[in-house]
């Protein structure tokens, strides 16, 4: 495939409808990886940091970024100067989750024990910080909590990333899918509404199969889809940022890493709208 043939199928997939091929993914980091789709076995492995992006990238790479949890470890400030030094601008932090054998809460959530160091490192090293969050929510008093959470472990801190909510459990899919797409609705205006940028983190056979995402409800907010094929994903909605692989391989982190890439310039996007950082009274 030429160049001019796969960044005109790259731009398709992160700024309109394509067609081309099948999706699967996984996740950020769920207490579950989720796989749906045969084809999944062959997640895409990016080893070579400095074309970390889609397989087949030619041109000028995009902003590239990470996204890491408890499940990478300890990072070291001297880590993420070597995040950065590779060519990765940012990095999206796990913060909210349930786990009853990590909470202390008897409801079961818990912030990420690496979140607190991720951001400050993250943050002195020079990288664009956003956050994630993990969701169990049933129900708009589920997500209250998980969102109250939230709340809690950005107060005094600033992003110039997306704050994305992660829908992908498989105890979601007890929900219908108009449900679950209200439900991922009214969490994303809640994320607004605290101060930040509102994203939705989702993988593409659950957001074919389990929500609208093209609809009215999602129509307003940004996708990060995952998808690991190698292909443009089988999607028909707009997707902003593309987490490619899972299997990354990182310098200053130990481990897989997911890799992420999008055209999107979010630090002046959100620093431009003023989403930055929790409201007062949020």
């Amino acid at each position: 495939m030429g160049f001019f043939e796969f960044l005109s199928r790259l731009l398709a997939g992160l700024f309109g409808p394509s067609h081309p091929s099948a999706g699967i993914s996984g996740a950020p980091d769920g207490d579950y990886r989720i796989y749906n789709d045969k084809n999944s076995i062959y997640d895409v492995p990016t080893v070579d940091t400095k074309a970390s992006a889609p397989p087949g990238w030619e041109g000028e790479p995009p902003y590239r970024y990470i996204d890491v949890s408890r499940y990478q470890g300890k990072i070291t400030l001297d880590g993420w100067r070597k995040v950065k030094a590779a060519g990765y601008k940012g990095a999206m932090l796990k913060t909210v989750s349930t786990n009853r054998k990590l909470s202390k809460r008897a409801d079961g959530l818990y912030i990420d024990p690496t979140f607190e160091n991720n951001y400050k490192n993250a943050k002195a090293a020079g990288l664009d910080v956003g956050v994630y969050y993990y969701t169990y929510a049933i129900s708009r008093t589920g997500a209250d909590k998980e969102l109250a959470l939230l709340a809690e472990a950005l107060r005094g801190k600033e992003l110039t990333l997306p704050v994305a909510v992660d829908v992908e459990d498989n105890k979601l899919k007890r929900l219908g899918k108009q449900a679950l797409t209200d439900l991922t609705a009214y969490a994303l205006a809640r994320i607004e509404a605290m101060g930040f940028y509102a994203q939705l983190y989702t993988y593409t056979s659950f957001a074919n199969s389990r929500l609208y995402v093209g609809g009215a409800a999602l129509k307003p907010y940004d996708v990060w889809l995952a998808d690991y094929t190698g292909k443009t994903p089988k999607v028909s909605f707009k997707y902003n940022a593309h987490q490619h692989t899972s299997k990354g391989s990182v310098p200053g982190i130990s481990g897989n890493v997911d890799l992420n890439v999008t055209t999107l310039n979010y630090p002046r996007i959100i620093e431009k709208k003023g989403l930055t950082r929790l409201r007062e009274g949020a």
